[in-house]
């Protein structure tokens, strides 16, 4: 995983799912839907209340790359969420920023 802002890695996808299941589906117009989750094969973890289109067109397996895009400041001492990393997709060329948890550093 990267660790400093601006760094990159390649990986692949493991897991596309919402929320709260393993399968990411839509919302049809008008429904807030399920928000949208996705892991890479190094671990980097992202989340989202939204629907992220770019991850719905993606395919367990693609290879990505993820960049490292912030690092929340001034989070209490070991409570390290809030990072956003961007990643994109090697084979539709389209890019995600969720952050890696929920909530931010500090938050519920």
């Amino acid at each position: 995983m990267p660790k400093r802002v601006g760094a990159c890695t390649n990986s692949t996808l493991k897991a596309i799912g919402t929320r709260f299941s393993v399968k990411l589906v839509e919302p049809k117009q008008g429904e807030p839907g399920e928000g949208t989750s996705v892991e890479l094969g190094n671990g980097v973890y992202g989340i989202s209340y939204e629907y992220e289109p770019a991850v719905g067109r993606s395919r367990i397996g693609d290879k990505v790359m993820t960049c490292l895009a912030s690092i929340p400041k001034g989070c209490p001492k070991g409570d390290s969420r809030g990072t956003f990393d961007t990643t994109t997709n090697l084979r539709t060329q389209e890019s995600w920023t969720p952050p890696d948890s929920q909530h931010m550093c500090g938050g519920a």
